[in-house]
């Protein structure tokens, strides 16, 4: 494992996303992380790939481009060197528990489950293995969205990105040796983006989605709301 991060803060709320690839992380969430960044959260990214696989022949390339986006969105990584379409879900439970003892986070990120025959085999079988300890350790869990083939991504929270559609578009303009897919394109990243704003009946801005696997607040949640209904009132 190689780890590119400061310290833990535990006085912050911490965000863990664990995704098989460097940049399937800032396709469907970097907007969301950003914001998150700003309000305070501790956002760690954990990839369980090193890209030696991907389209640059350079070694080391795909977690230079992680430190880049990370840069941009306010987010440390670590990397670990699992072998891409031949990972176990045992191997990614491991490494997902690891973390959990390390990072003690508020909440996980991840790929959404999907059938290998619409989505990519790693991303399914990293959604299953993370899926797993988060239901055992009862930690809160987003799927977030596919860059393509939405069959069976059913969203039910959606974030406001448009302050910072900028830095997204820009975190993933990091990845230059993805560049050449699709989905990584310009227009793909903002028509995406768009798409989900229509589904809330939104004419302007750009959002993200996620499917709210496991949630859970205490009391501190419901004090919040009161505190924020008071000072709508005497506004």
């Amino acid at each position: 494992m190689n780890t590119n991060s400061a310290s833990n803060n535990f006085d912050q709320r911490t965000v863990l996303t664990i995704y098989a690839h460097a940049d399937d992380e800032v396709l469907p969430a970097a907007g969301t992380l950003s914001l998150m960044s700003k309000a305070g959260w501790n956002v760690r990214c954990l990839i369980l790939t090193d890209g030696s696989l991907s389209s640059s022949p350079i070694k080391g390339t795909r977690h230079q481009e992680a430190d880049a986006a990370g840069k941009i969105i306010g987010a440390t990584y670590e990397f670990y060197a699992l072998e891409e379409f031949n990972f176990s879900t045992q191997a990614v439970i491991k490494v997902t528990e690891e973390a959990i003892g390390r990072c003690q986070p508020d909440l996980i990120i991840t790929h959404a489950p999907q059938p290998e025959k619409y989505g990519h085999r790693d991303h399914e079988v990293c959604a299953i293995a993370v899926s797993n300890v988060a239901t055992r350790k009862n930690i809160p869990l987003w799927y977030s969205a596919p860059p393509v083939f939405l069959r069976g991504f059913e969203p039910n929270f959606f974030v406001d990105i448009t302050s910072v559609i900028e830095e997204k578009v820009a975190a993933i303009g990091c990845y230059e040796s993805e560049s050449n897919k699709a989905f990584m394109q310009l227009d793909a990243i903002l028509v995406l983006s768009r798409f989900w704003a229509r589904e809330l009946g939104q004419k302007d801005g750009y959002f993200e989605a996620f499917e709210i696997s496991r949630q859970c607040v205490d009391a501190s949640f419901f004090t919040a709301i009161a505190n924020n209904h008071q000072a709508i009132k005497k506004s």
